[in-house]
């Protein structure tokens, strides 16, 4: 019994991309900083390594007083649909656009402002996540089961970490690796604080991610899906440092 509720809650925290995707996510991100968002976050922080704390919003998940904040880390577009705001589920837009203006304002206290930050920096890597943007359907892919290397488990959990887990780089190499031969203009050009730009971007990756054949997922589908994987990854992280530039302009 003891051993089937380790399972049940395991399987009930893993969101988001797991902790190397968004150490990854806030590497990158890290790297493209201002100098004043750099030094802002090092003032509440006592440093700026975005990686540190961008798992953070997963971890407190078994503290029971955020359950209120299950919904933070998802939104749904419905199939054929714009995205029409929590009503259709998930609040994660609606909470980095808010979080982002309570910090802009700048009336928290010191430790509120930590917790806001740490949610963005969380929420952002998620919705960069192709099933944390869901369809309203299948609860991100998790009601998709399939097998990754005879492994049983679910689409959402592959996306989540076992794709991104099974390159077997630490964060640091990933986030060098996915960033070799970019230009200066490559990484402007990607420095887009626009919310719904990367969530509709998330959304229209569907027809690949759940491009699974009989569901034995295994190489092929890496070869397949890697840089797209690679791409979300990057984008989170760019996206993210914009996010927060233009929060301590």
């Amino acid at each position: 019994m003891r051993q089937l509720i380790i399972i049940l809650v395991t399987a009930t925290i893993l969101l988001g991309w797991g902790k190397t995707g968004h150490r990854v996510i806030g590497k990158i991100a890290e790297e493209n900083l201002t100098p004043e968002a750099q030094a802002k976050i090092t003032e509440l922080f006592g440093h700026s390594d975005l990686a540190r704390i961008g798992n953070w919003a997963d971890e407190i998940k078994s503290d029971p007083k955020w359950d209120h904040s299950h919904d933070w880390h998802y939104c749904t577009i419905i199939e054929g649909q714009d995205y029409a705001g929590p009503e259709t589920g998930g609040r994660a837009v609606q909470k980095v656009t808010e979080f982002s203006n309570l910090l802009r304002k700048g009336t928290l206290g010191e430790k509120d402002q930590k917790d806001v930050l740490r949610f963005i920096v969380h929420i952002v890597g998620d919705l960069h996540q192709p099933l944390h943007v869901g369809n309203g359907t299948d609860r991100g892919g998790n009601d998709v089961k399939v097998t990754w290397f005879r492994e049983e488990t679910n689409l959402h959990r592959v996306w989540d970490s076992q794709m991104v887990d099974h390159m077997q780089y630490s964060y640091t190499e990933f986030a060098q690796q996915i960033q070799l031969g970019m230009s200066d203009e490559d990484k402007a050009a990607l420095l887009d604080p626009t919310l719904l730009s990367f969530v509709n971007a998330s959304r229209a990756t569907h027809p690949q991610v759940y491009d699974i054949d009989d569901g034995k997922l295994s190489w092929p589908y890496i070869y397949k899906n890697r840089e797209l994987m690679e791409d979300r990854l990057l984008n989170g992280g760019f996206h993210l440092a914009a996010i927060l530039n233009d929060i301590y302009k």
